[in-house]
Formats: structure tokens, sequence, C-alpha cells
């Protein structure tokens, strides 16, 4: 759930395939999945294909 609301509230408008906008997004989950960058990675990748955001 917490990621769920960190993502809906930090994402940028038009972030697929922005760089710097899903820079954004990743920045916000890193302290939630304990500064992990793979598991950021894995979990944003289901994040860009999830429609609800």
């Amino acid at each position: 759930m917490e990621i769920d609301q960190t993502v809906k509230r930090m994402r940028p408008d038009g972030f697929r395939g922005v760089q710097a906008k899903e820079n954004v997004i990743k920045r916000a989950l890193l302290p939630l999945l304990n500064d992990d960058d793979d598991e950021v990675e894995r979990i944003f990748a289901i994040i860009e294909q999830h429609p609800d955001y």
C-alpha cells in the first residue's frame, strides 16, 4: 500500500519513457525498498505496465 500511495503522490504526468520523470518515482521508492536499486528497478517495471499509474 505504501508503494502505491507513493507512486500516486510522486508520479509526474507522462513519466513513461522520460528518464528524468521516471527517476522521480525511483528516488521516492528507494527508502521504501531499503535503498536496494535492483528491487527499485524490479518494482518500477511493474509500475510501468500498470494502467492505473
